[in-house]
């Protein structure tokens, strides 16, 4: 079996691009593959035709050596490079299976599990009364975890004790201090989740490593009450040497990892002790391969793994495949909202379905969804690039 082409297709997402790639064969077994980069699609979009040179004429079934060469045969590498890596072998990965007639997880030692937890997203609302709510909303869809980002960042915040001006300004920097009113904000929004949700629910924040040290140390020392499941990205993700200072002063559970380019870009934390929670992210890391190296990595040093994923529904299959093998996964993120579950219906026959909070491992051949061509060039791609400035 060879490679006789790899073709791509970019389509409009709500607030991103969608990439899609489909790798055809001679013997006519095919593989297909998401990945995305917000304000970067055309860029990954280039990197994926380049590596499609490589591929044709290609046995497709070296997955592997095929990793190795598209990965070693760079001089600079970086995540633009691994997200398109991340297309040809997430498709590989389901061609071959395809080929075989099993599920992906087959390939990579079967089930460990037969269900991956999943959790969702609720929005830092302008109250902390409207927090509780979208707390309950998505508590009735069945989640029983549920990530936010930080009050304040995105829009202007009040309660009947702390009133302010305007929202913390999206540029501000790690290097400035986070205002006064900022920290009793941040614990009646916890408190009101905490009510709402009971002692049970898995309640998580998503810092998009806007924060210092110090600030990082405190907000910990401010949540630890409600005991978060972890906190996401408290600093800049290129400093594991911070990091590891706020997971030693923290008892809260401490998250990174959704930038890792490459196999081993989890290494320096790891080293650190810098987390205790790895997020790598399969369609930037480098693909299902580069994945279950960096989870293999985590599991010798007691870290478990939450996936990254606010992705589709191709990214969404390769990554929860890949979490049903795994002893150390904690769960996965999705981004299941009303809004976002109108293009996994449009772009894919059999989208992943999630139920309770959970995705029940799918043994439908391959990935499991089929990408529908004719809707997705119906829809391409649209202008995205916003400069917010918020990482």
């Amino acid at each position: 079996m060879r490679v006789t082409a790899v073709r791509q297709w970019i389509a409009e997402f709500g607030y991103y691009n969608a990439i899609y790639v489909k790798i055809q064969t001679d013997e006519g077994v095919e593989g297909v593959a998401e990945v995305a980069m917000r304000r970067r699609t055309k860029t990954v979009s280039a990197i994926v035709e380049e590596l499609g040179e490589y591929l044709v004429g290609k046995d497709p079934t070296r997955i592997e050596q095929h990793f190795e060469r598209m990965y070693r045969d760079s001089f600079l590498g970086g995540t633009l490079l691994t997200i398109g890596i991340s297309a040809i072998d997430v498709a590989l990965w389901d061609l071959n299976a395809r080929a075989l007639g099993v599920p992906v997880h087959r390939l990579l030692g079967g089930k460990f599990r037969d269900s991956v937890p999943v959790y969702t997203h609720a929005r830092a609302t302008e109250t902390p009364e409207q927090f509780a709510e979208e707390i309950a909303d998505r508590l009735a869809m069945g989640f029983t975890a549920i990530k936010t980002t930080l009050p304040g960042f995105y829009t202007k915040v009040s309660s009947v004790h702390h009133e302010t001006p305007a929202a913390i300004p999206a540029r501000q920097t790690e290097t400035e201090l986070l205002p006064n009113w900022f920290w009793p904000l941040l614990a009646e929004y916890f408190e009101a989740a905490r009510e709402v949700a009971g002692p049970d629910v898995h309640l998580m924040l998503d810092c998009h490593g806007r924060l210092n040290v110090a600030n990082s140390i405190r907000l910990c020392e401010v949540l630890e009450p409600y005991r978060l499941a972890f906190v996401e990205e408290p600093v800049p993700p290129e400093r594991p040497e911070w990091l590891a200072e706020v997971t030693r002063r923290s008892t809260t559970p401490i998250a990174a990892g959704e930038r890792w380019a490459g196999p081993y870009a989890a290494a320096p934390f790891l080293e650190r002790r810098a987390l205790s929670v790895a997020q790598p992210d399969v369609i930037f890391c480098g693909g299902i391969t580069a994945a279950k190296r960096i989870a293999t990595l985590a599991e010798a040093n007691a870290v478990s793994i939450a996936f990254h994923n606010p992705f589709g529904p191709l990214a969404s299959a390769a990554t929860w495949q890949l979490g049903a093998t795994l002893p150390n996964l904690l769960i996965s993120e999705s981004m299941l909202t009303p809004e976002q579950m109108v293009f996994w219906e449009r772009y894919t026959e059999d989208p992943p379905q999630v139920r309770n909070g959970e995705w029940v491992v799918s043994d439908a051949p391959g990935l499991g969804p089929k990408l529908r061509i004719e809707e997705i060039v119906k829809h391409p791609f649209r202008p995205e690039y916003d400069a917010g400035g918020t990482r």
